[in-house]
């Protein structure tokens, strides 16, 4: 495997510069020859929501929000077959666009520990724990402590050592913006496009991240009430984590890759192009989101998360089978489900979360659901529930309507543990996160009662669900060979193994 190092413009300009200076050729000994934090933290943010994307473009298939439009006609979404893929965008984000820009040679660790700069510092060791923990939740094993030291083959590290890696740089994160020198440049609303500066907010944040990293685990670890003492600590300061995109802009990368203006500059792999014009909303999204099928009463949501499609009507096909699905009406057309385009995740300007409120709502409902304070976790799901409809502006009569339907649990004692998974995947349309939730349940009918296996997946597969994404075909298999093979990572199946985490759970 290539030393994973994105190399920026600057950088190209760092050598010749210092090709100059050895020659004694035109070197303007006051120019800066390197990127400063302040201008490489904006970037990596920017990169940050390409990586999340890059993971949840597979993802929101395997979570069943969405299914193509013909049916059987996708390799990766509908036959679940990654054999014949020949590039995997997201660990090429994670580790080229992401990972090298924080933490590489000439990343910005590096520069803002020369510079004294520990705010950056900080902001940079949390977002690359945040970037490590999406990518490994869909790799698993992974380079970690070789992954930056110049070797071309470095060896995979274990999910578990993984982990613990994460949660040492969400502690020194942390542990940076807590004491951060008063000698370190101002981190503004131009160097920090998410929190403009306030390091509450990281710190906040980071204590999130720690909960979903802790609350993957409690269940063989009788980590639960750590998960919900990181949720504490996040929800004290917590503000959402949104990479914001303008309202208006004519550029490609300024837009959210869920957008229907598809960007696709020419550096842009094909895998990460959004396809939502030829998918559609599954049956299980269709009735995770109907109140009353007789009287075609829907959450309101719905109308948050699509626009209308041409035939005004709201149906939901079968995973993998879109168009196929028999039991859709005689002569359904495509015309006759939601636009998956324009909601509020979904246009050219919408904002891309790294992390959102209600889920830490819906992560505490979870971890006290299973500590047994039933009150203490109702509680939870209900303001996670509202939170979300408050997100998207649902208007305040309909959100007091919804809450009080029989879609939403009026009584303590009767919450089950599929009402807190279900609304949280509502809450967390096309997140990635949700595909790791339903992993950890095993695909379970208790938490997911709607799941089914889908048509189309290989008969190969012998009724086993998608656990995990290959690796990058152009670089691990052609530079780091041993590894793929130790791992096993050339089989067929290899996207059937189950990640640490899946194996060691006790969830049913």
């Amino acid at each position: 495997m290539k030393v994973y190092i994105k190399i920026f413009w600057v950088f190209i300009a760092v050598v010749t510069l210092t090709a100059c200076h050895k020659l004694d050729m035109n070197y303007n000994p006051v120019q800066p020859v390197t990127v400063p934090s302040s201008q490489r933290l904006p970037a990596i943010q920017a990169n940050l929501a390409y990586s999340l994307y890059a993971q949840a473009r597979f993802a929101a298939y395997h979570s069943y929000y969405l299914t193509s439009r013909t049916g059987n006609s996708n390799a990766q979404t509908d036959t679940w077959n990654y054999n014949s893929i020949t590039r995997m965008g997201a660990w090429r984000w994670h580790y080229f666009d992401v990972g090298s820009n924080i933490a590489g040679p000439a990343g910005m660790l590096i520069r803002s520990n020369e510079d004294g700069d520990n705010n950056f510092t900080g902001v940079g060791k949390i977002l690359l724990a945040l970037s490590y923990l999406s990518a490994t939740d869909v790799f698993g094993d992974m380079p970690f402590e070789q992954a930056y030291t110049g070797s071309f083959n470095p060896l995979y590290d274990s999910q578990e050592k993984i982990y613990a890696g994460i949660g040492k740089l969400l502690d020194e994160g942390i542990y940076e913006l807590q004491h951060v020198s008063p000698t370190a440049r101002t981190m503004n609303g131009t160097a920090d496009l998410i929190y403009k500066g306030d390091y509450t907010k990281w710190i906040a944040l980071a204590n999130g991240i720690k909960a979903r990293l802790k609350l993957h685990t409690a269940n063989f670890t009788d980590g639960y009430s750590e998960v919900v003492s990181a949720v504490n600590a996040a929800l004290s300061d917590f503000d959402d984590a949104l990479f914001r995109y303008p309202a208006q802009s004519t550029l490609n990368w300024e837009k959210n890759l869920w957008g229907e203006a598809r960007p696709n500059p020419e550096w842009q792999f094909a895998d990460i192009r959004n396809d939502l014009l030829n998918s559609l909303p599954t049956d299980v999204l269709m009735k995770a989101l109907t109140v009353d099928q007789q009287s075609n009463t829907f959450d309101p949501r719905l109308y948050k998360l699509t626009t209308p499609g041409a035939n005004k009507k709201y149906l939901g096909a079968k995973m993998s089978e879109g168009l196929r699905d028999v039991n859709l009406p005689s002569g359904t057309v495509y015309q006759d489900f939601a636009n998956l385009y324009n909601g509020f995740w979904t246009a050219d300007s919408s904002p891309y979360p790294y992390m959102i409120k209600e889920e830490l709502y819906f992560i505490k409902a979870e971890a006290l659901f299973y500590l047994n304070d039933i009150h203490g976790a109702y509680n939870a799901y209900k303001m996670g529930v509202e939170t979300n409809l408050k997100r998207l502006e649902v208007e305040p009569g309909l959100i007091t309507s919804f809450l009080g339907s029989t879609k939403i649990v009026q009584d303590a004692g009767k919450l089950k543990i599929a009402d807190i998974m279900m609304q949280k995947w509502v809450a967390l349309y096309l997140q990635a996160e949700s595909w790791v939730d339903m992993r950890r349940y095993k695909y379970s009918l208790n938490a997911y009662p709607d799941l089914y296996y889908p048509k189309y997946a290989l008969a190969e597969w012998g009724g086993r669900y998608i656990q995990r994404f290959v690796y990058d075909p152009q670089t691990e298999y052609v530079y780091n060979p041993k590894e793929i093979e130790r791992l096993g990572a050339a089989a067929r199946d290899w996207v059937f193994m189950p990640l640490w985490w899946t194996e060691k759970s006790l969830l049913k």
